[in-house]
């Protein structure tokens, strides 16, 4: 190790003798308050035998130094001291008017000595100039009630461990404690470098121009594997799997210009889809088939889709979707084991019906038989064949007037029952709160649902069927509405569940619809399409697929994209591709297997490979392209994350003008606190429902909406222990995230490491 320079040993004296400072104050701060509480509590005692012995009239007075004392008291037991042990975790000492003036950034704030104050970096304003400006620099803020200008002398973070200092990072100085040595260890922070000069986003990186079939240009850029699913047989279906930036989303786009190149009338883009999971990939997608010459190719998310198609078949949906929806809910909603629930319902309102008829329809036993026995028939076509069996038998002369009359009530009558029972919206009551249907599905499921989830299932839905908050309070005058906080319950409806839709509910009662039909010759037809591209077909339901594939017309192709190992719904209940292509009704074929990644280095593929653990396919797989090693680094605290983090994004942006950048954390609300805490960087944007720009800067967001897309350089902020653990859909999530990497990749952990990175970081 380098040995330390004279300037590297006052740097180490100084915050060492500055710590030791602190420390005291501290203690010499917790001694105080214990004596002063001690007094208090003293004079509290003299009080208390004063009143026991005074005269009424004193009592008042006596009383009210009682209540100033307890005051006293409850004052210093809400004022917060560090902890001694790690008092703060940065230092920053500024030169201002003439004057120097030294700051410590710590998680409270700490005035005992003005002037070396802590500071909570949460909340002061003057912390902004410790994320924007570095050492050397002038720096210019608006603090509350002044200008403040000035030069930063030194910018240091510190990591203090059980009240020792053990490491000082200032710039690109990294001072490290090692067996009660300190050594030059060099820079603290992983330098994000491997795309300088090549970091420049293109708006098309693929395809300009291509907009009539495969040509010379499109086939440079595919491999031959690629270039031959390109070329696939028109009529059969392709399936085609792969690891994530293997480029199935691009043959699966550019299969759409083959199709069309090969014939206009049957794929014109008017008779094409594509279904993707996430926004940012629907506005990627739209970019490339622009480029194509596809610019009336329908492109959409599968949950706008479903949830358009539904609201055009089936009357009275509820308006709003809940956004908030259980998982537990999510997930029996999901689950094929739904299906037995929709042969109960059918069969309760099958028996509702019969008995109906008996009452209503004089003679009409058979009917009824028919009606109850003819199982082998959808619920609508046993109605059809009900009615045309008891017209058939009605008495008297089929030419006579009062037969006619009479055909004319029973047809009205049967009409009625048949428009009530294709009106599934409101057999979403049974469904999800009979209790019998709900045991039925628990049973099917094998174990997968429980009854805490049914219970909770008819909880939720019994409070979301139920009024909405303005339907329970329309009678009541307005001004017994009022909430202490001055708005009315009324205005509390945005939150309210009840009154509103699940997006899942869509396509169970467009399925529901579909199977109590049957072939009968009703109105009501879902949009067919001569070509679907479904991209990460693993995330749909079996529901949901059985819906895409009654969306194909007669001659329709289609083309399925997915990875098992990007499956990050644990509620989609994904089995087999057999399954997914026996869920959308078409053919079996062979899957199509694309093993080379273009996207990533092989150092950031490999880690996304062991990350999957038990998950990971047999082969890792194979990069063309070698890159910078996948950086780790673990900090003590969320502050030293947040500066550490700070200082190399804003480094990479002035360096590297062009690059695109991804912070991606598990969860859209950890997201929001990391932008929260970074939201002074130049040219970072929160990205919430895929609303992605693809052009240079600092896109911070979540694991879900990322899938599809790809950044120069990933960040992954929260692989600590409390937050990604050691199941399916968590490996699943990082392994989504890693790989969106072109490259490099950091990994970064608060405390303690996820223990699912445990084998990447060790090979």
């Amino acid at each position: 190790m380098p040995e330390l320079t004279p300037e590297d040993i006052e740097i180490v004296q100084e915050e060492e003798a500055l710590l030791s400072t602190i420390r005291d104050t501290i203690l010499a701060a917790f001694k105080k308050r214990q004596s002063d509480n001690s007094e208090v509590s003293r004079r509290l005692e003299e009080l208390r035998d004063e009143a026991a012995k005074a005269k009424p009239d004193d009592l008042p007075a006596i009383f009210d130094q009682m209540n100033t004392q307890r005051a006293l008291m409850d004052r210093s037991s809400s004022e917060s001291i560090p902890e001694p042990l790690c008092p703060y975790f940065a230092h920053l000492k500024l030169k201002e008017g003439g004057k120097t003036k030294d700051i410590l950034l710590g998680h409270q704030t700490f005035l005992d000595r003005a002037k070396l104050p802590i500071i909570d970096w949460r909340h002061a304003p003057v912390s902004r100039i410790f994320f924007n400006y570095r050492e050397g620099e002038e720096y210019e803020e608006e603090l509350p009630g002044r200008l403040a200008e000035g030069v930063v002398l030194s910018r240091r973070v510190l990591t203090i461990e059980r009240g020792r200092l053990v490491q000082i990072t200032s710039g690109a100085k990294n001072l490290v404690l090692r067996d009660d040595k300190w050594t030059l260890a060099g820079r603290g922070l992983p330098v994000l470098t491997g795309g300088a000069g090549t970091a420049s986003r293109s708006q098309q990186s693929i395809g300009t121009g291509q907009s009539g079939g495969p040509s010379a240009d499109i086939a440079a850029l595919l491999d031959p594997e690629q270039y031959r699913l390109l070329n696939s047989d028109i009529d059969d279906p392709l399936l085609i799997l792969g690891g994530a930036g293997c480029g199935k989303t691009t043959v699966a786009l550019h299969r759409m210009a083959f199709l069309n190149y090969q014939d206009k009338r049957r794929f014109s883009p008017k008779k094409m889809i594509v279904i993707v999971p996430e926004m940012g990939l629907v506005r990627l997608s739209r970019r490339l088939l622009d480029s194509l010459g596809l610019q009336d190719v329908e492109i959409t998310t599968f949950e706008h889709w479903i949830g358009r198609e539904a609201r055009r078949m089936i009357r009275r949906l509820p308006k709003n979707i809940y956004p908030d929806t259980p998982g537990n809910v999510i997930k029996l909603k999901r689950h094929p084991a739904l299906r037995i629930g929709f042969k109960a319902l059918i069969a309760i309102q099958i028996d509702d019906i019969a008995k109906t008829m008996e009452k209503k329809l004089p003679g009409s036993e058979k009917a009824v038989s028919i009606l109850l026995k003819r199982t082998d028939l959808a619920m609508i076509e046993r109605l059809q064949l009900a009615e045309r069996d008891y017209i058939l038998h009605l008495p008297g002369d089929s030419q006579s007037k009062a037969r006619k009359q009479r055909t004319n009530v029973v047809k009205q009558f049967f009409t009625k029952i048949r428009k009530e029972a294709l009106n599934v919206a409101d057999d979403r009551v049974d469904l999800f709160t009979n209790r019998n249907i709900l045991e039925l599905i628990q049973e099917e499921s094998h174990g997968t649902i429980t009854k805490d989830m049914i219970n909770q299932v008819a909880s939720y839905s019994v409070d979301q069927l139920g009024a909405t908050t303005q339907q329970r309070y329309q009678n009541i005058d307005t001004e017994k509405l009022a909430t202490i906080d001055g708005t009315s319950l009324q205005d509390q409806d945005e939150l309210d569940v009840s009154g509103t839709i699940d997006s899942e509910d869509f396509a169970i009662l467009l399925e529901l619809y579909f199977l109590k039909r049957g072939k009968a010759n009703e109105k009501g037809h879902i949009k067919t399409y001569n070509h679907i591209v479904i991209d990460e077909a693993q995330d749909l339901a079996p529901m949901e697929r059985n819906v895409l594939g009654r969306a194909l017309s007669p001659e329709a192709a289609i083309t399925i994209a997915g990875d098992a190992a990007q499956q990050i719904d644990p509620a989609a209940s994904f089995g087999s591709w057999e399954n997914v292509l026996d869920e959308l009704g078409v053919t079996r074929v062979q899957a199509n297997h694309l093993t080379t990644t273009y996207r990533s280095s092989t150092q950031i593929a490999e880690f996304a490979h062991h990350v999957l653990g038990p998950l990971a396919p047999s082969r890792p797989p194979k990069s063309i392209k070698e890159g910078a090693p996948v950086s780790f680094t673990t900090f003590r605290n969320e502050g030293q994350l947040a500066m550490m983090l700070n200082e190399s994004l804003t480094d990479l942006m002035t360096t590297e003008p062009h690059a695109s950048v991804a912070i991606i954390a598990k969860e859209f609300d950890s997201a929001k606190k990391i932008y929260d805490v970074l939201r002074n960087l130049p040219k970072i944007r929160l990205v919430h429902d895929g609303d992605f720009e693809f052009r240079p800067g600092i896109e911070v967001t979540d694991a879900s909406q990322v899938k599809g897309l790809e950044f120069d350089y990933v960040v992954i902020p929260d692989a600590s222990f409390s937050v990604y653990h050691n199941k399916p859909e968590d490996r699943r999530l990082m392994h989504v995230a890693a790989t969106r990497a072109i490259h490099q990749l950091w990994v970064i952990s608060v405390v303690e490491p996820s223990s699912i990175i445990e084998a990447a970081v060790t090979n």
